[in-house]
């Protein structure tokens, strides 16, 4: 029997952290925060868990990504001529501000990506998980997660390709 109570005082920062960095949003990210441990209460009760951080950590990249993407259908259906992209209207913004919202366009179009790949580029490319606890905690091996990262640098680089418009391809 865990001590849930311990685990959750442990090992909560690591997932609100987790939660926070995907969602941007507190009540979002406290409402993941919950599913994330109701989930790992019940998959404890039927496997052993050998590491609680990365086992959390991949239950909340999971749980804050499919939270995002049912975030974006709602907007999507409300609003369908909003455009990322058409947000940042006015005068240019300074290096910082142009970086956070690199940074949202990229946590954005994550949510875009098939489950797999967005969740081993989160882990392995944002919570700098290896490769090897990414395969470990997604349930297959570090050459597939390999795959999953370069298929999804791909799409994120084309997702993202009005960002760079003199990029040439050879």
């Amino acid at each position: 029997m865990e001590d849930w109570e311990e685990i959750r005082r442990q090992y909560g920062p690591i997932v609100w952290a987790t939660v926070f960095r995907i969602l941007r949003n507190r009540d979002q990210a406290l409402d993941c925060c919950q599913e994330v441990f109701l989930e790992a209460f019940e998959r404890s009760e039927e496997d052993v868990v050998r590491d609680w951080p990365a086992f959390l950590r991949w239950l909340a990249v999971r749980r804050a990504l499919d939270r995002l993407r049912r975030v974006r259908r709602a907007a999507a259906h409300l609003s369908p001529d909003c455009d990322i992209a058409t947000r940042a209207r006015g005068p240019v913004p300074s290096e910082e501000a142009e970086f956070r919202e690199l940074v949202e366009r990229v946590r954005l179009e994550t949510a875009k990506l098939p489950k797999r790949q967005a969740e081993a580029f989160w882990l392995c490319c944002v919570e700098e998980t290896s490769y090897d606890e990414a395969a470990k905690q997604m349930n297959t091996d570090a050459n597939c997660i390999g795959v999953l990262i370069h298929r999804a640098r791909s799409r994120l680089r084309e997702l993202l390709a009005d960002l760079n418009p003199t990029r040439i391809d050879y």
